[in-house]
């Protein structure tokens, strides 16, 4: 009421304002430029003020001109039928522009809520249609509900110590009371003073599951915060229906990115196990024969009946089996390493290609390894950006892989030992990219296998941990590279390193 009086005032000072201009300018605007521009006083008043002080403006404006500009003038008389007609139509058209005017501006209003509404009814479909994270979604949708409702906003859980705190927020909000929000978990129900629960409290609660609950692992609920006994008209009833609306649709998009996330830590506990199974097994047949034999060996040379050819024989086996799980361990301690550090950068420096072959033929040798190897290199100046140990490991593990699968082709067909080529190692530059392909004449991939096919601790060995392309493929990972296999016409496998060769030849200071 006081608002009503205070607006009241507002126009009569308006108006009074306006008859003094009208008077001082009677003379020359005459009785029609003085209509029209109360007449514009009053569209004014329409369009500022509600309905009941336009139509109170508008015959005020009608008594103001019979009274001051209508002969005989300084009475509410008309001196003729002609003035009497102006007087009633303008009242006539000022109050049908009133009201007209009013219902333009509820209509503008109601499009520009409609407006507002549809964009905030896409930005939360769109939310809820691509959030791949919970958090993320309860985040994202408290700030949009708090943009459209002018309110603070909440998710509440409750923790292991059986107290309740936010997981999100949007806007000041104080945790509600612990009693109230256990009564909605165990009960399902939602809190607001147009429910038949709780009418007085100072939230409206919302849970996202409507079915009562006693576990401790509950549902989120919603908190809308800020709210006092005004909130109890029909435009608050709607918005908290359109708020409840809006949970059940942010419920089934968290409960759908709850069972993705439990699917996800499930499938990688899962695949972990298997992994640990399978390095279980591994290290229990391939590690437990080679030290086996090992052990039997060396007890065999403490006998003293043994020739020296046997215990020539029985040393070879033992440093033959030695080596076996010194590179066995080395690779198992590799991939770990790789693995933990992926996210790291490592020490890399311009190398080689040449040489670092080179390095590895000759560790082959001093293995006294019988692997035949060929050399091309097309540019021996061509140099790459590289960690050398990581490169010189790749390469050892791609020849062991490579003549693996020739001792597999001439195990299923003994004729192919006499065509056996030498394991060869190209290295070349193509398309900004230095090359180095390993080319074999063995057993060659499957078809169709790729290296992203591979996995660690599976292999058509029956001896070994299948580590080899799994290192190769983190080494490579680890200098941006790329790691591809494929099969050579004629037979056998080409496994590739590609590195970038940008800025090869310009060594750092």
């Amino acid at each position: 009421m006081q608002k009503f009086i205070l607006n009241l005032l507002v126009i009569l000072v308006l108006l009074t304002l306006v008859t003094l201009i009208n008077m001082g300018f009677f003379s020359t605007l005459g009785i029609t430029g003085v209509t029209l521009i109360y007449l514009l006083v009053v569209i004014t008043v329409a369009y500022v003020f509600e309905l009941k002080l336009a139509i109170t403006a508008a015959i005020l404006a009608f008594l103001a001109i019979n009274y001051f500009f209508t002969e005989p003038r300084y009475t509410f008389q008309v001196a003729n039928i002609e003035s009497l007609a102006s007087l009633i139509c303008f009242l006539i058209v000022s109050i049908t522009i009133t009201s007209l005017v009013k219902q333009l501006k509820f209509q503008t209003l109601q499009s520009e809520i409609a407006t507002k509404h549809a964009q905030f009814g896409r930005a939360l479909a769109e939310n809820l249609a691509l959030a791949t994270e919970s958090s993320h979604l309860l985040d994202n949708t408290c700030q949009l509900l708090q943009g459209e409702f002018a309110k603070p906003f909440a998710i509440l859980l409750a923790q292991s110590n059986g107290e309740y705190a936010f997981k999100n927020q949007a806007g000041s909000i104080n945790v509600p009371d612990k009693q109230l929000l256990e009564w909605v978990r165990t009960n399902g129900k939602p809190v607001s003073p147009f429910t038949d629960y709780w009418t007085r409290s100072a939230y409206w609660l919302i849970p996202f599951s409507r079915l009562p609950n006693q576990d401790s692992a509950i549902d989120p609920i919603l908190a809308v915060g800020n709210i006092d006994n005004e909130d109890s008209d029909d435009s608050s009833v709607e918005k908290y229906t359109t708020i409840k609306s809006c949970v059940d649709q942010i419920s089934l998009a968290y409960q759908r990115l709850v069972n993705i996330e439990k699917l996800k830590k499930a499938e990688f506990l899962a695949k972990t196990e298997a992994l640990q199974n399978a390095l279980l097994a591994s290290i229990s047949h391939d590690m437990r024969t080679p030290l086996t034999t090992i052990l039997g060996a060396a007890t065999t040379l403490q006998q003293d009946y043994i020739t020296p050819n046997q215990t020539s024989e029985l040393t070879a086996l033992i440093a033959s089996q030695a080596q076996y799980l010194a590179n066995t361990t080395e690779n198992i301690l590799a991939l770990i390493r790789l693995e933990s550090t992926q996210q790291q950068s490592i020490n890399m420096d311009w190398q080689s290609p040449e040489e670092l072959i080179g390095v590895v033929a000759e560790q082959f040798k001093n293995r006294h390894d019988d692997t035949r190897l060929e050399v091309k290199i097309a540019e021996p100046e061509l140099l790459i950006k590289a960690n050398a140990n990581l490169i010189i490991q790749a390469l050892v593990n791609l020849i062991d892989n490579a003549k693996q699968a020739q001792i597999e082709l001439v195990n299923l067909n003994p004729e192919a030992n006499r065509l056996q080529e030498p394991i060869l190692i190209e290295v070349n530059k193509a398309a900004e990219k230095i090359q180095i392909n390993v080319l074999d004449r063995g057993v060659g991939f499957n078809e169709g296998f790729q290296a992203r096919d591979i996995q660690k601790f599976s292999t058509t060995n029956p001896k070994g941990f299948g580590l080899g392309l799994s290192i190769v493929q983190a080494i490579a990972k680890a200098h941006n590279a790329t790691f591809t296999i494929s099969n050579r016409a004629g037979g056998g496998a080409c496994v590739t390193l590609s590195f970038n060769a940008e800025n090869v030849g310009i060594i750092d200071a």
